[in-house]
């Protein structure tokens, strides 16, 4: 159902709830909607998104984690029209049940299986069932046919993973979480793959909209799937989750990988780069995996505007250290949010450039929901009343080591800084150097203790 601009706005209080385009919600610089792709779009496309963007918001564009575009700071009034706006563009967008995919799906010479056809399967039946309503706004399936984007750091409550076995294609069910995590309950075949999913969901459905795909246990599973597959598989080898640079893809096709630092975009930055894109030929691109953007066309027009991007600010390389931070977008722009993540994001980008080497991923939260990467990381740093919490090896929402003021916080990046270069041995990493100084030596340089 469509927001009318009395309706009220979710608060974003709490992580588990969902802003979309009709249902905006509130953080600390305003509304925020939320709109995600079933399709490729073209740069034409997103030059008249980043136009509404500014017009009914504060011109700030967030690419999250899972490929969604975030607007910023709209009133009641702008959310509505800038749903209507939108909607008007006749987008590929999806609806209801989030059924996600690779971006990368049914061309990429590489995959096991084009997972499309199946996540096409099972929107139709959850719509044809009128599951969405019934399910956690957070509810999430995956469908993962392999191949060069791996998606298995992402959350899933019931998650189809392409196996080949004996020359056959089979799905394996997972459930609960990301893939290294989740339940596995099993193979299914591709023509009861759909179907299983489906049951799954209704049995979720029917114990209510806090149930998940975690509360799912084995037993349930194999009774609710009967045509589940007992068999031991050895594990695949872990793509990219998303990949910066130029790929082939294939059948002559290259993708340009090109994410804004932090996740974060001013709406005109974005617009000229796909006026750019346009200028070089390339007709189609879509929002990707881990705060990214994927553009489609020749060698050399990627090429170029993966060398324009570069210049603009963009991040072009998976050795670029941005890429190690995972970052929520803080205050001002979240109401929970104790500092500016970004800016802190930022320092550290510099100030630990060796440190971040792509060994593991810092992550920094304005507060102790830890949104931006809910998983558990080397070193989780987050906001609190108190001042600066982290965690080592460990998660922003969980317990803590040690709390920073406030006005700490960057001398203790420093002095991790100047930890890293006394101690770092030749050909080692920043993970297997953590791992072997231990959590003591970290906290305190930390924290600044005398070491």
């Amino acid at each position: 159902m469509r927001a009318a601009a009395s309706d009220p706005v979710q608060s974003f209080g709490r992580r588990g709830t969902c802003p979309a385009l009709s249902t905006p919600m509130l953080t600390g610089d305003g509304y925020l909607s939320r709109i995600a792709f079933e399709a490729d779009i073209t740069p034409r496309d997103m030059i008249a998104l980043c136009e509404l963007a500014q017009r009914h918001g504060n011109g700030l564009i967030d690419i999250t984690a899972r490929g969604s575009l975030q607007f910023r700071g709209l009133t009641p009034e702008s959310a509505c029209t800038l749903e209507n706006d939108v909607l008007a563009l006749g987008l590929p967008l999806r609806d209801g049940l989030a059924v996600e995919t690779s971006p990368l799906a049914g061309r990429d010479d590489q995959e096991i299986a084009d997972g499309s056809l199946l996540a096409e399967e099972i929107r139709r039946g959850t719509e044809a069932l009128a599951l969405h309503e019934k399910l956690a706004a957070k509810m999430s399936v995956i469908i993962d046919g392999g191949g060069r984007i791996s998606m298995g750091d992402l959350v899933a409550d019931i998650r189809l993973k392409a196996v080949l076995l004996d020359g056959r294609i089979f799905w394996r069910l997972l459930v609960g979480g990301a893939e290294r995590t989740a339940l596995n309950a099993g193979l299914v075949e591709t023509d009861v793959a759909a179907r299983i999913v489906l049951s799954l969901l209704v049995y979720l459905a029917g114990k209510g909209p806090l149930s998940r795909g975690r509360d799912l246990d084995l037993r349930t599973i194999k009774a609710i799937g009967t045509s589940l597959v007992d068999r031991a598989i050895k594990s695949e080898a872990q793509a990219s989750s998303s990949p910066l640079g130029l790929t082939a893809v294939g059948k002559g096709i290259i993708a340009a990988g090109i994410a804004p630092a932090f996740g974060q975009v001013q709406a005109c930055d974005l617009a000229l780069l796909c006026e750019q894109a346009q200028a070089v030929g390339i007709e189609a691109l879509r929002p990707s995996l881990n705060h990214g953007l994927l553009f489609f066309g020749s060698p050399d027009a990627c090429g170029t505007l993966l060398e324009t991007a570069r210049i603009s600010g963009f991040v072009t390389a998976a050795g670029d250290t941005r890429s190690s931070i995972a970052v929520c977008p803080g205050a001002p722009g979240c109401a929970s949010a104790f500092l500016p993540t970004h800016e802190l994001a930022a320092f550290a980008s510099k100030e630990l450039a060796s440190l971040l080497d792509g060994s593991f991923t810092l992550h920094i939260s304005g507060c102790g929901k830890g949104c931006a990467h809910p998983a558990a990381s080397l070193l989780a740093l987050s906001g609190n009343a108190d001042g600066l919490a982290f965690s080592i090896s460990g998660r922003a929402c969980g317990p803590h080591d040690s709390i920073l003021p406030f006005e700490q916080q960057r001398t203790g990046l420093s002095r991790l800084a100047r930890l890293y270069e006394k101690e770092h041995k030749p050909g080692e990493n920043a993970a297997n150097l953590f791992a072997r100084l231990g959590k003591g030596a970290i906290a305190a340089a930390l924290r600044q203790d005398d070491l």
